[in-house]
């Protein structure tokens, strides 16, 4: 048996536009995703002498269905890449064995931070590191995408421009050391039903030359991580949050409240229902956390402190 540790980081979008449908019938996306320090972890352990199987046990959060956990899904896509290579690669060995993996969550599902996604990426990198790196970073990018559309990101890591379904990824300098407040309302919102909420309506504007400029500003390093990222502010929406305060209003809420207590930036990560807010002290943040996190309008919401790295 061999067995392997793996930490598995949430994300945060800190603007996502939605630019259309694309021909294979999944949403064109422009997003910057940006890693925190929010984290699953995971032990994987492979019995390559035990007969094909597999077992996944979640520990912490009683919301997770293990049957429709990602990491299944992310161990099948990867056999049957692997089973492919073999067949044209006689140097790649193809043999499922039996993997068992605990999975202890604290990325709360159904809020827009990518839980699911980590999870599965973190799977497919220690097969890889197991099997001997069957896989180019290509090949395993597009393993990753066909697994689910934010796991290519798990992939890289940090601060990324991500678009198409998510596959096409650009590394920008690094945005680590903000310091977040993260409101989770108890309610989560379906990325189905929220997509398809606005595909009956007009896209809303995206100036590219702006947004291309502004990526610029993005891959420099010559301010603070907090200033740059705001040298944007007006750029910075999420075309998925109309929809998903319509169906979760305490999203709005939470943003409301957040920005209220002095945060430089407040808005939705990906679909919902999750909202984070941005501070420029550490000390800042921390104190704003004791006094809102005990809040009448916040019952019901996880709150959680975590920062940008």
């Amino acid at each position: 048996m061999e067995s392997y540790e793996i930490t598995a980081y949430a994300k945060l979008n800190l603007f996502l536009r939605v630019r259309g449908i694309l021909p294979n019938g999944y949403h064109r996306l422009y997003s910057v995703m940006q890693e925190i320090d929010l984290a699953d972890n995971l032990t994987i352990n492979i019995y390559p002498e035990r007969e094909t199987g597999f077992e996944i046990k979640c520990i912490g959060r009683n919301d997770i269905d293990p049957d429709k956990n990602l990491c299944s899904k992310a161990k099948d896509r990867f056999f049957s890449y692997l089973r492919k290579k073999a067949m044209s690669d006689p140097s790649v060995t193809y043999k499922v064995p039996y993997i068992e993996i605990v999975l202890t969550k604290a990325i709360p599902s159904e809020s827009g931070m990518g839980g699911g996604s980590s999870d599965a990426a973190a799977v497919l990198m220690v097969l890889q590191e197991h099997f001997g790196n069957p896989f180019t970073d290509e090949e395993l990018g597009q393993l990753a995408v066909n697994v689910g559309a934010d796991v290519p990101f798990f992939l890289y890591g940090g601060t990324c421009l991500c678009e198409s379904v998510g596959e096409e990824i650009r590394q920008l300098e690094s945005l680590a050391g903000i310091p977040l407040l993260i409101v989770k309302p108890s309610k989560g919102v379906s990325t189905p039903e929220c997509f398809h909420a606005i595909d009956s309506k007009p896209l809303p504007e995206f100036d590219e030359d702006r947004y291309n400029a502004y990526m610029n500003i993005l891959s420099s390093d010559e301010k603070a991580p907090l200033e740059r990222f705001l040298e944007g502010k007006d750029l910075l929406t999420n075309d998925l949050e109309l929809p998903s305060v319509e169906s979760v209003p305490e999203i709005s809420k939470a943003m409301e409240l957040l920005l209220e207590t002095g945060a430089k930036f407040s808005r939705m990560t990906g679909s919902g229902s999750a909202v984070f807010a941005m501070y420029d002290s550490t000390e800042t943040r921390d104190a704003v956390y004791e006094t809102i996190k005990e809040r009448p309008e916040l019952s019901g919401c996880d709150v959680f402190v975590a920062n940008t790295i």
